[in-house]
């Protein structure tokens, strides 16, 4: 019974979310033979402010890719 976590930048809409969970369970029933029962997906929104990369926020890196939207 696979528990999958999909960690993630917010701002995807429902129709989003439903559809990728939908695929996601579709995959482990062809790869595995499960029925859509057994899968579990938890999905984990991150504000640009609770994530970074190579040493920066993610609010910092997308302020300092576009300098003239600094207020």
């Amino acid at each position: 019974m696979p528990i999958v976590t999909i960690q993630q930048s917010s701002g995807r809409t429902l129709d989003q979310k439903r559809l990728l969970v939908k695929r996601v369970t579709e995959a482990f029933q062809e790869a595995y033979g499960l029925g859509p029962e057994a899968v579990t997906i938890f999905l984990q929104d991150f504000e640009d402010d609770g994530w970074g990369k190579e040493g920066l926020l993610h609010c910092d890196r997308r302020t300092s890719a576009n300098p003239s939207s600094e207020a």
